[in-house]
């Protein structure tokens, strides 16, 4: 019996196609979400965000405020991006105050059918923490984010002594501390609530739940713009290349992969504040000497990797923030004990 090339041909191109559909549909999807708010001239509220969460997924916007305000507007997903149509109060724009915003996604089953075939039907594939599981409509989208509309200078100054504060904790590791302190916050913004998905990053970790830990720290969007982008983007460069044990130390990783984020509200810039203050500034040249070559043995693997330009001035502006001295002084100080060792 000859079986026709045409129909054998076609019969393998479906049973592809369906185990092509079968593997999109079983495959866990971690759930990334980060949306912020905006204000017109005329105080008319407008929410944007990025996700990576499928196309023409459908999300529901709800807003809240103090005094009794509210909304609810629909969203589409489109190409990474959600944005909502302006959001006013009856028209007008909206008070100075507090106000909560929950965004949910329509059940899996309400959702396209290229959408699904991601998903699931019932949501199964959705993961990380901004997933909920509901008994009959399966897992869904539940994110919630505070926001506070005000013009005034003093909650600006506020805000600053709240990121002091954090920024010291995070210097020596109390993360615990940042939880509870976050807690206490009645809207924190969105760049502080990832300083809180970031400590649960450490606690989990501390207690040995790796799994937990790493869903804490991806559940920080990719594009993350936050005051300590350098921070979170450290530990997802540890773990994505050296399954967190650093090869270098955040100051290090800052040097060579910063992202013109180090201003002086940023963790970086504390650090290296503290460091300068906290160091001794009279140290001999065999202390310094050493503590350079030390440097350069972790940073280029004992010489294998140098690079003279890209390496010493690494080094010495390192030594120079430890031993509160100038980059020349360093640099002074290391060739003259090298020439008498020689």
């Amino acid at each position: 019996m000859r079986i026709n090339a045409k129909f054998l041909l076609l019969f393998l191109s479906i049973i592809l196609l369906l185990c092509a559909c079968s593997e999109k549909r079983s495959g866990s999807f971690h759930v990334e979400l980060s949306v912020k708010e905006d204000f017109d001239k005329d105080n008319r509220l407008f929410l944007i965000g990025t996700t990576n969460l499928p196309n023409r997924m459908k999300l529901v916007l709800s807003i809240t405020g103090e005094d009794g305000f509210s909304a609810q507007k629909e969203v589409e997903v489109n190409n990474g991006k959600l944005e909502s149509k302006l959001i006013t109060n009856n028209g007008a724009g909206l008070v100075p105050g507090k106000y909560i915003l929950r965004i949910t996604s329509q059940a899996g089953i309400r959702q396209p059918i290229s959408v699904q075939n991601i998903i699931g039907k019932q949501g199964e594939n959705l993961k990380g923490e901004l997933v909920l599981s509901q008994e009959i409509l399966g897992n869904m989208i539940g994110y919630t984010y505070s926001f506070s509309k005000s013009d005034s200078q003093t909650s600006a100054n506020e805000n600053e002594k709240v990121w002091e504060e954090l920024n010291g904790y995070l210097s020596t590791g109390q993360y615990a501390l940042i939880m509870e302190f976050i807690d206490k916050i009645q809207t924190p913004d969105q760049d502080i609530q990832m300083m809180y998905h970031f400590s649960k990053y450490h606690i989990y970790g501390q207690a040995g739940n790796d799994r937990k830990a790493l869903e804490s720290l991806y559940s920080i969007p990719r594009d993350y713009k936050g005051r300590n982008e350098d921070l979170i983007n450290y530990y997802k460069y540890l773990n994505d290349f050296y399954k967190d044990e650093s090869p270098f130390s955040f100051n290090d990783y800052v040097a060579l992969y910063r992202n013109n984020r180090i201003t002086p509200t940023s963790f970086a810039y504390y650090l290296t504040k503290s460091e300068q203050i906290g160091d001794t500034k009279n140290s001999d040249a065999d202390t310094v000497y050493k503590y350079i070559m030390k440097e350069f043995d972790v940073l280029t693997d004992y010489g294998n990797n140098y690079v003279p330009e890209i390496h010493d001035p690494i080094i010495l502006e390192k030594a120079s923030r430890h031993f509160g001295m100038t980059v020349s002084q360093a640099d002074e100080i290391f060739m003259n004990r090298a020439m008498q060792l020689r």
